[in-house]
């Protein structure tokens, strides 16, 4: 089974979150509120892809997670954001081996990324 890290610092939507990933078929490895929580929880967890918020509580950013951990691992992170602002898409661009999603996220679209990303076919 696939691990996958939630990284939401809105807990109900973390929950639903997990909720959908677990009827998909993932296991959820743990969720974390800011970047510091989720540093811990990967160290700990070794997760297989991370689901991210953009923006996070806290100094650091979803983008800037996503920097730090691109630049040691190239783990597969799926950004789910409200914003498709250019500067926050480019900015997901820009990281390479990074998918984004629209909230509210289609737990249909969220399925078929994921499987797509934990095959290597994106």
């Amino acid at each position: 089974m696939k691990k996958i890290l939630i990284v939401e610092d809105e807990a109900i939507i973390s929950f639903g979150y997990r909720l959908q990933l677990e009827q998909m078929g993932f296991e959820v490895t743990g969720s974390a509120s800011n970047s510091a929580e989720a540093e811990k929880l990967m160290q700990k967890e070794h997760p297989d892809a991370i689901m991210m918020d953009v923006f996070l509580k806290g100094e650091k950013t979803g983008l800037d997670l996503a920097r730090e951990i691109r630049a040691t691992d190239k783990l597969p992170i799926v950004f789910l954001t409200a914003s498709n602002k250019p500067e926050i898409v480019e900015g997901i661009r820009d990281l390479g081996g990074c998918h984004y999603l629209l909230k509210p996220v289609d737990p249909d679209g969220l399925n078929q990324v994921l499987h797509r990303i934990m095959h290597g076919e994106a």
